[in-house]
């Protein structure tokens, strides 16, 4: 059993509990019986949109925020709760003991939320900026629908790895991956330039090889994978899209490389794909990428 000077100390902060959660659960409560009358108008799975799974993830890094803001709010009153109570209806005067523990574990949760917001923070804005490059690479290939291509988005390869973007067209099958790379707000001295010889990606101040290494390993894996779905062997081009870098290539390499403005260079080739094969492949794409479901009323 609980003792009364705990309930007494608990009770401010499970009022200000209630009057907080209640309203809110009231409207849900209210909200979920009326959206039970009706019932979506769409009865299909959705295709997914450019940065699918990166708007999921930044919907998921917003309710961290406002769950973490929340304990923020409420930890500081639930303290101040226990210490007034203390003193105003149990009659305890407290010491300066008292006032350094309350203190330091005060801080010290303060000190522990804010970091730890400020780590999603951090997140939130990374996943924004792949999210907005993987949008404008995505309206970007819209260009090829009048060369005859198919184009998917956000292909969910497997549980680690998505493939941003897939165009299956008469001049082959490509796959696009996307990295989105923030630039100096300075452009003096070419920190807007990036060069690419074939196995590296020299940015101002930094290099990389991983965006080439998982462009070319994704379209391998989607080579493999279009084999054993429609029995027929199809080379898939690996493509790498940077929006908004101005890239120098010095070295030939298997993997095209872009800044996302014009895709048209991937309808100038010679056609390699009749009608048929392009249905063919686009039909199993597009039963993979057809897993969005409507929130807004059930589907049923």
């Amino acid at each position: 059993m609980f003792s009364k000077e705990l309930m007494v100390t608990m009770m401010p902060v499970s009022i200000f509990m209630f009057f907080c959660l209640v309203p809110v659960l009231l409207i849900l409560y209210i909200f979920r019986h009326q959206i039970r009358k009706k019932k979506s108008p769409i009865n299909i799975e959705l295709l997914r949109s450019p940065g699918e799974a990166l708007r999921n993830q930044i919907d998921k890094s917003t309710d961290d925020i406002l769950e973490y803001f929340m304990y923020l709010i409420i930890f500081p009153v639930a303290m101040y709760s226990i210490s007034i109570t203390q003193y105003s209806f149990l009659n305890r005067k407290p010491g300066i003991i008292y006032f350094i523990l309350m203190g330091s574990v005060l801080f010290g949760a303060i000190y522990f939320l804010m970091k730890k917001l400020y780590k999603i923070f951090q997140k939130r804005n990374s996943l924004r900026v792949g999210y907005e490059c993987e949008l404008a690479v995505g309206q970007g290939l819209q260009v090829l629908a009048k060369y005859g291509f198919n184009i998917f988005h956000d292909f969910p390869a497997q549980k680690n790895f998505n493939i941003d973007h897939i165009a299956v067209g008469p001049q082959g099958i490509f796959a696009i991956e996307t990295k989105g790379r923030a630039k100096f707000q300075k452009t003096e001295k070419d920190n807007w330039k990036l060069e690419f010889d074939g196995e590296k990606l020299f940015f101002p101040g930094w290099t990389e090889t991983k965006p080439i290494t998982q462009a070319i390993s994704q379209a391998r894996w989607l080579q493999t994978w279009i084999e054993s779905s429609t029995g027929d062997k199809h080379y898939v081009t690996p493509v790498l899209a940077i929006p908004g870098w101005f890239i120098r290539q010095t070295k030939p390499s298997e993997l095209r490389i872009t800044n996302g403005k014009s895709f048209d260079f991937l309808a100038k080739n010679k056609a390699v794909l009749s009608e048929k094969q392009i249905m063919v492949i686009s039909f199993q794409i597009e039963k993979m990428c057809r897993t969005v479901e409507v929130k807004s009323y059930n589907k049923k």
